[in-house]
């Protein structure tokens, strides 16, 4: 199978950043949205103040971070369905190649 799946290793490790990258992503919102629960709404460290500037500010982020995070993933199932197709195709050739080399008897 490494023979196959060595041709295509470049796309297979891209495939593997991007995934880590829409994983990252994803890590990073609720540590996010927690701030501003906690400091934007509730003003838990602002003596009980809201701050909207803070709410406006970490929304922003969110909402790019969200983007690079879907990116990440349309990238990542780009690189996943490149290696997979190229892979079964090859391996399609070479049974292919192999059943011809029988006898027709």
């Amino acid at each position: 199978m490494w023979k196959y799946v060595k041709r295509y290793l470049s796309y297979a490790v891209l495939a593997a950043a991007f995934m880590v990258g829409e994983v990252l992503m994803e890590l990073l919102q609720p540590e996010l949205m927690s701030r501003i629960a906690d400091d934007g709404v509730l003003g838990v460290h602002t003596g009980g103040v809201g701050d909207m500037s803070l709410i406006w500010a970490l929304g922003l982020k969110m909402t790019s971070l969200v983007l690079f995070g879907g990116l990440c993933g349309s990238l990542n199932n780009a690189f996943v369905h490149m290696t997979g197709q190229n892979v079964g195709n090859d391996i399609r050739k070479d049974a292919f190649r192999r059943l011809m080399t029988f006898s027709f008897p």
